[in-house]
């Protein structure tokens, strides 16, 4: 009886078992026959490409940013020191080099704890080849099947992959996978991110901390949680030890060892992030007709291509620099003696209107608050990452008080083309990308007396000679609502020659000219010379009163220094595949439309030479001792809201902008807030520094030719003289008739122009 009843137990086990067995078995045939879905293939499996990184280059050959949906560089096995493969190894799958994909020791091991003992701390038992198999495939949701289908795919690709690659091949695949956090994907990543190095160059410790982050990235992630980065190394280590990578006492000694990092960010630390935004607009429009072989158009954030730019390494660095220092300077004076020193006082409506636009404050409305309630988080102080004297920093503030601080915050841009070939040398939008994106050089802004070179250059286009001189006597234009333009110096009397008025900056003569060009003409010029932007169709277009961009600026001022060509920015040399094949090439084309006489523009040189010489200009002779063959102008906005500068030579067109992002917020007198003292001293730092850099002669040592003895006579006479009787009557005679014959041109100009226009007489 006894008998029977144990082998009637034996039965009904080894039926359960079987049952179990042929489950399993079926349930491995239901998962490979793709009843849950499809599974890759070998000839899939044998084409594995990793969403791989852009990375984008200075006209010099050094990286400048990158461009990816997961920032990723591939690493070859060659590349891997044996520590990390042994710390890899040793950590997440001992036997990996004795199974065929799947550890069937290990799974055993699972099940014998996991469902038998109960035992959850006992792993999941994948091999490095699973796991590769769901970093590359990932997994879906079966509902309370998901773990054993996934589980089942995962071992059912490992073999797959094992049959395909060798072990080297799925090392070299699995670490261009793993993830680190951060957006960081692949040991290449991994390695330049925490600890500045190439994955070659790893010490044991650093291979440990970097394996230690794969078990959970964030949690044991050196920045974030160093403590728990330490301890996870640790661990790692002693299983080094325990498989024999490591003696014990270099365990002992590794394990003694700080963590030290070498942290870099080279996608938020990027020298031209504002550069980088067009870079990467501009590549999907040069990539959009191309096709990777199989027919698929290129992915710039996948395909791991490299784009050569047209931008100078050292120049962008010079100009991140000098604007930085400046403006750190500046903001001090600023919050001295600026208008802005407490915006919600000050400038109240100004303050609001910023404080309802923060995301902040429309968070908080989307919660549908109290008034009190509203009130409360709006002045309750909290840790607010800002930009702070040159780096970003965390400070205790309200709502309202980073709103106010952003309000009185003092912006700048820089940009800097090749005007003979257009090529964009550097770019600098703003202080800080991440916390200040907008792009300055990008902003519409009143371009004030930077604009009077364009009415100059219509009147010697219009045949008006350079030595026609211009009566300095401030006058009420009756059909332009008594609209009255004065010099910046409030100083009359006399007469300047074309040159004198631009060198002195003197506005009453820039309103007469336009006068005597025709304010059409004006605008047409702008136009041909890149100027995009709407212009007021008023005679206050002279003393630049249209919102411009610094980029359109710089472009039109490159007409001159090409003598008299067009000029078209560029960012892109070339663009290759990560193999080198070359996607696109930049080939040098026929050179820019011609808009103003070649004469004209050599003349238009000249004076703006001696704007830099003797006039507005001056500090970069005197302050910043510039000899250099310099032609610029500044421009100071009405009410010292914006502030310019734009210079060049033969070789390079730059040009600074600063203000406050809102016009309402200001200094209050010129020693701080003119062109002169806002714009040209980034101007002029950024020349210095470059004149020290012997690879960049060929920009700062470029010279004009000299004038012709034919185009040297025609500003052969002086500047400034004083105005006699007949010149009175003749200017008097002229003006009206001038003005009677504008008018009938410019019949809408009449009637409230003023309004429309902000800032009519402030030149510098």
């Amino acid at each position: 009886m006894k008998r029977k009843y144990i082998r009637k137990v034996l039965l009904w086990t080894g039926g359960i078992v079987g049952a179990f067995l042929l489950g399993i078995g079926l349930f491995f045939l239901l998962v490979s026959w793709e009843a849950f879905g499809p599974l890759p293939d070998k000839e899939e499996l044998k084409d594995i490409h990793h969403a791989t990184a852009t990375l984008v280059f200075s006209a010099d050959q050094k990286l400048i940013g990158k461009i990816f949906e997961e920032n990723r560089t591939n690493v070859s096995y060659e590349q891997f020191p044996q520590n990390l493969i042994h710390a890899l190894v040793a950590t997440e799958d001992a036997r990996f080099f004795e199974h065929e994909g799947v550890d069937n020791r290990s799974v055993l091991r699972v099940l014998f704890k996991s469902i038998l003992l109960g035992d959850r701390s006992s792993g999941g038992g994948s091999t490095l080849t699973q796991q590769l198999a769901k970093n590359l495939y990932g997994r879906r949701n079966f509902g309370f099947l998901t773990m054993p289908v996934n589980k089942v795919k995962e071992m059912i690709l490992a073999n797959r992959i094992e049959e395909i690659y060798s072990k080297e091949e799925i090392l070299q695949l699995y670490l261009n996978t793993v993830s680190f956090s951060e957006n960081v994907y692949g040991i290449g990543e991994g390695s330049r991110r925490f600890f500045g190095k190439e994955v070659k160059d790893l010490h044991s410790e650093e291979s440990a901390v970097l394996v230690g982050i794969l078990k959970a990235n964030t949690y044991y992630n050196p920045r974030l949680h160093p403590d728990h980065a330490l301890g996870r190394r640790n661990v790692v280590l002693n299983q080094m030890l325990r498989y024999g990578y490591l003696s014990a006492e270099e365990a002992d000694s590794l394990r003694g060892l700080p963590l030290e990092l070498s942290y870099k960010n080279i996608a938020d630390a990027s020298p031209a992030p504002y550069f980088m935004k067009h870079v990467r607009n501009n590549a999907a429009v040069l990539l959009q007709d191309k096709a990777r072989s199989n027919g698929t158009p290129y992915d710039i954030e996948k395909d791991g291509l490299r784009i050569y730019t047209s931008l100078n390494y050292a120049m962008q660095s010079y100009a991140n620099q000098s604007l930085k220092e400046h403006l750190g300077g500046l903001q001090s004076a600023f919050d001295k003696y600026g208008d802005g020193k407490d915006p919600m006082r000050t400038h109240r409506s100004l303050f609001e209107q910023e404080l309802k636009k923060s995301i902040s404050y429309r968070n908080l409305e989307r919660k549908k608050l109290s008034k009190d309630s509203m009130e409360y988080y709006l002045d309750r102080k909290h840790p607010v990452q800002v930009y702070y004297r040159g780096r970003d920093t965390v400070l205790e503030m309200s709502i309202r008080d980073s709103v106010a601080y952003y309000v009185k915050m003092l912006q700048g841009a820089f940009f800097a083309l090749n005007p003979q070939s257009g090529a964009v040398l550097c770019w600098v939008g703003g202080l800080d990308h991440q916390l200040l994106p907008y792009d300055h050089v990008m902003a519409h802004r009143q371009s004030a007396s930077t604009f009077k070179p364009i009415v100059y250059a219509t009147a010697l286009e219009q045949g008006i000679d350079p030595c026609e001189y211009i009566e300095n006597e401030r006058r009420v234009y009756e059909n332009y609502e008594d609209w009255s333009p004065r010099n910046y110096d409030n100083e009359y009397g006399g007469m300047y020659s074309m040159k004198g008025a631009l060198k002195k900056s003197i506005n009453v003569a820039a309103v007469k000219t336009v006068f005597e060009t025709g304010i059409n003409n004006v605008i047409v010029t702008a136009r041909r010379m890149g100027i995009d932007s709407k212009l007021p169709e008023n005679p206050s277009v002279a003393l630049g009163t249209g919102s411009v961009t610094l980029y359109e600026m710089v472009k039109a001022y490159g007409v001159f220094a090409n003598n008299g060509f067009s000029v078209q920015p560029y960012f892109i040399e070339k663009i290759t595949t990560a193999t080198g094949e070359v996607l696109y090439e930049r080939t040098k084309g026929p050179r820019g439309e011609l808009v103003i006489n070649p004469d004209n523009a050599r003349l238009m040189t000249e004076m703006l030479k001696a704007v830099v010489d003797e006039g507005t200009g001056y500090r970069l002779r005197g302050t910043y001792g510039l000899r250099n063959d310099l032609a610029g102008k500044t421009g100071t906005a009405q009410n010292y809201t914006d502030g310019w500068f734009i210079g060049y030579n033969p070789s390079v067109v730059a040009g600074v902008w600063v203000g406050a992002s809102s016009p309402g917020v200001h200094f209050n007198n010129g020693s701080y807030g003119s062109g002169s003292a806002m714009a040209l001293p980034v101007f002029g730092e950024f020349f210095r520094m470059a004149n020290r850099n012997q690879d960049l002669s060929a920009y700062t040592g470029a010279a004009f030719a000299p004038l012709n003895d034919r185009l040297a006579q025609k500003l052969d006479c002086p500047d400034y003289r004083e105005e006699e009787l007949l010149d009175k009557l003749r200017d008097l005679f002229h003006s009206e008739e001038g003005t009677r014959a504008r008018d009938e041109d410019d019949e809408t100009e009449k009637k409230g122009f003023f309004k429309r226009i902000f800032g009519k007489d402030r030149g510098n």
